[in-house]
């Protein structure tokens, strides 16, 4: 296969932890067929703005095992980004790869059509979009509540209702990232019943976020028939704690370094600060911040690119420049392929010799990667010193 194009099925996940719910969408992924099945999977921090349950390199052989092929790093300047930022970034880095493409995510409703038509309005932005955009903000309406109430009032409420739902929040960024690059990938919803951010445990699927509060609940246990035998095994008895570090941060940062990060906008900074005196906890913290207009993962966000020290201004040099796609872990099968895919904008990393050759701004966001997962390691007591690609026999 060495000239041949590859026919790729890729998706972009956290997989915090995996369950048996990715387990299906991973099923019909590979469904589709092709020739190498591919994912990008946030490091060691998550888009909620916080470190996940499990090492990076644990999460990718996690999916290997489960059927993927090959997983690639999303490094964490977008891992912990808004959903536009997250959703560009990782459409840039896959989207580079030499191969015909089926971008696939889930959703809770909606068709391909559905989504090509909902991103390509919110990309036109007509004036009266933002005009009803505008005046949605100024009641206090958080930004996904009020691009969905300005869809509504320009276009329907069929188009509004496919922003109603986080999955299809992030389904309509990626069809959005692919349109404005005039890519040639095609996209593939497949439907998820399952609440993303529901708590119930029944059956036999649930949401991460489920066996999140099981484990901080001190009930691992009950997450046992939710997620396949080599997920279980791995799962920790608590949950990363990055409380006290993530405190000691804001209460160090100056009202200017936190304005400086993505999203921290209105002046907010001045509320963290404010607020930061009075707090013991980060939960408490949060809690004290929150209102109507600045939701929780909002905060969290703020509070964790503060903590990595990651700007908005570094963000943007970033989502402009040429990075890398640094493998985490490649099936056995499947590692003679990964030749057919270097040669994109982006160095595809798998030793240490590929991270001597980065330069400049793509240097500078592996150091931050480097950073998140010498964090991460603090918060779960662990000390992670793998950077090499993981080849997995199945």
């Amino acid at each position: 296969m060495a000239n041949k194009r590859l026919k790729m099925t890729m998706a972009v996940a956290e997989y915090n932890p995996f369950h048996n719910g990715h387990q299906i969408h991973l099923d019909a992924m590979r469904a589709l067929g092709g020739d190498i099945n591919a994912l990008i999977l946030s490091g060691d921090f998550c888009q909620r703005g916080e470190p996940a349950i499990l090492d990076k390199y644990t999460r990718a052989v996690h999916a290997i095992k489960a059927g993927a092929d090959i997983v690639f790093e999303l490094p964490t300047v977008f891992a912990i980004a808004p959903a536009e930022i997250f959703a560009k970034g990782a459409i840039s880095l896959l989207d580079s790869l030499p191969a015909q493409k089926t971008l696939c995510f889930g959703a809770e409703t909606g068709t391909e059509a559905d989504f090509l038509k909902v991103a390509s309005i919110l990309l036109e932005e007509t004036a009266d979009f933002k005009t009803a955009l505008k005046e949605a903000l100024s009641r206090g309406e958080p930004f996904a509540a009020a691009r969905a109430i300005a869809l509504e009032k320009c276009v329907g409420e069929k188009e509004a209702e496919l922003l109603s739902a986080p999955n299809n929040v992030l389904g309509v960024e990626y069809t959005k990232a692919l349109l404005s690059k005039n890519s040639k990938t095609k996209i593939h919803p497949i439907y998820r019943n399952t609440d993303y951010n529901g708590l119930t445990m029944d059956g036999n699927v649930c949401s991460a976020t489920a066996i999140r509060a099981a484990i901080a609940d001190g009930k691992l246990n009950k997450a046992a028939r939710f997620v396949p035998d080599f997920v279980f095994s791995d799962l920790p008895k608590n949950l990363p704690n990055i409380d006290k570090i993530s405190l000691y941060k804001v209460l160090e940062a100056s009202k200017r370094d936190l304005k400086a990060i993505v999203d921290c906008t209105e002046g907010l900074e001045n509320r963290i600060k404010e607020k930061a005196l009075d707090s013991t906890t980060l939960k408490g913290f949060i809690d004290a911040l929150e209102t109507r207009r600045y939701t929780r993962t909002r905060l969290s966000r703020i509070v964790c690119a503060n903590l990595l020290g990651i700007t908005k201004e570094f963000t943007e040099k970033c989502l402009k420049s040429s990075l890398y796609l640094k493998v985490l872990a490649v099936s056995q099968d499947k590692l003679k392929l990964l030749s057919n895919l270097q040669g994109g904008r982006h160095r595809i990393i798998t030793r240490q010799s590929d991270v001597n050759l980065l330069t400049g701004v793509a240097k500078a966001c592996y150091e931050k990667d480097l950073f998140a997962q010498q964090i991460s390691g603090l918060a779960r007591n662990t000390l992670q010193k793998n950077t090499k690609m993981i080849i997995v026999k199945r």
